[in-house]
C-alpha cells in the first residue's frame, strides 16, 4: 500500500513539473492555427489638422500570441478614392506582429493640403497573416477628412424655424427648441426632432449633421420612422451645402434632401431649416 502511496506522489510531481515547464514556454502555441483580422471594427475616421501630424493606426489583430515574428499582407481595394501620397502616406509593405504580440499596425498619415471636407476612402484587404487563417473582418474602410477646429461650441438649445418645406409642401420637422449635442465625432452634432408635424404627433428620430472647414454636411439615409405606403422616409445631402463661421454658433442654416433619391413619397425635395440659439 504504501509503494502505491509513493508512486502516486510521484507520478503528481512529475505532471506538475511539466504543466510548470509548459506555462513557461509559450513556444508550444506556435503549431496552433490562429485568426487574422481588422480590429476593432471595420471602419474608422482619420481627421486630417492643418498643424501637426495626423496618423490613424490602422490594426491587424491575430487571435493567438506567439513566440515568434509573423508577418502580415494587405492590398488597396480597387474601391478607394484616396491616392498615396496624395492624400496620405502609408508603408504596406514590410508589415510585421512582433513575438508575444497579438496585433500588428500600419500608420497611415493624412495630408492637409488635398484632404476632403467629403472624405475620401483608403480601403484595405487583409490578404494574408503569417500562421494564421483569415478572420471574418478583412476588409477595413478609413475615411479620410480635411479637418478644421470650431472656436465655437455649436451645442445647446436652439430654435428650429423651417426655412423651405419638404413633401407635400410640409415641415420634414417640428418647429420649435431643440438640444444640439455632440456626435459620435468631435464635429458631428445631433439632435432630437419629431418629424412631419402636418401628419400628427410622431417618435422624434435623430439628425445628424457635421461641421467641416465652414461646410455643414448632412449624411445619407437618416431615417424618420414616417413614410408612404410601410416604407419610411430618409433625409440625407442636396446639391446645395449650408455653411457656418466656426467662430459664431448663433445661427446657421440646413440644407437636406427630404425622401432622398425619390423614396416612399414620391420625388426627392430640396428643404431646409434654420438654427437660432436660444
Amino acid at each position: 500500500m504504501n509503494k502505491i502511496i509513493v508512486k502516486g506522489l510521484l507520478l503528481m510531481a512529475l505532471l506538475f513539473t511539466f504543466s510548470c515547464d509548459e506555462d513557461d514556454d509559450t513556444s508550444f502555441l506556435n503549431n496552433r492555427t490562429s485568426f487574422a483580422y481588422f480590429a476593432p471594427g471595420s471602419s474608422a475616421e482619420l481627421l486630417v489638422r492643418e498643424t501637426g501630424v495626423s496618423t490613424y493606426n490602422v490594426v491587424v489583430r491575430v487571435s493567438e500570441a506567439k513566440s515568434v515574428a509573423r508577418s502580415f499582407s494587405v492590398s488597396i481595394d480597387p474601391s478607394s478614392t484616396a491616392v498615396a501620397g496624395t492624400d496620405y502616406n502609408a508603408d504596406l509593405g514590410n508589415l510585421t506582429i512582433e513575438p508575444g504580440s497579438i496585433a500588428g499596425v500600419i500608420p497611415v498619415t493624412g495630408i492637409f493640403e488635398s484632404a476632403s471636407v467629403d472624405g475620401k476612402a483608403l480601403v484595405l484587404n487583409l490578404e494574408s497573416a503569417e500562421g494564421s487563417d483569415l478572420g471574418v473582418v478583412t476588409q477595413f474602410t478609413l475615411n479620410i477628412i480635411k479637418f478644421c477646429p470650431l472656436a465655437a461650441d455649436f451645442t445647446g438649445d436652439y430654435d428650429l424655424s423651417v426655412v423651405a418645406l419638404g413633401i407635400f409642401d410640409t415641415p420634414t420637422m417640428t418647429p420649435g427648441t431643440v438640444t444640439v449635442t455632440v456626435g459620435s465625432g468631435e464635429t458631428d452634432r445631433v439632435f432630437s426632432v419629431a418629424p412631419y408635424p402636418a401628419f400628427g404627433t410622431f417618435t422624434p428620430f435623430e439628425f445628424n449633421f457635421s461641421l467641416i472647414c465652414g461646410k455643414i454636411v448632412v449624411p445619407a439615409g437618416q431615417v424618420t420612422g414616417v413614410g408612404c405606403g410601410g416604407v419610411t422616409t430618409t433625409l440625407g445631402p442636396q446639391a446645395t451645402v449650408g455653411e457656418y463661421d466656426p467662430a459664431d454658433d448663433s445661427s446657421f442654416t440646413i440644407y437636406y434632401a427630404d425622401d432622398e433619391a425619390g423614396g416612399s413619397c414620391g420625388d426627392e425635395i430640396a428643404a431646409a431649416i434654420m438654427l437660432t440659439k436660444l
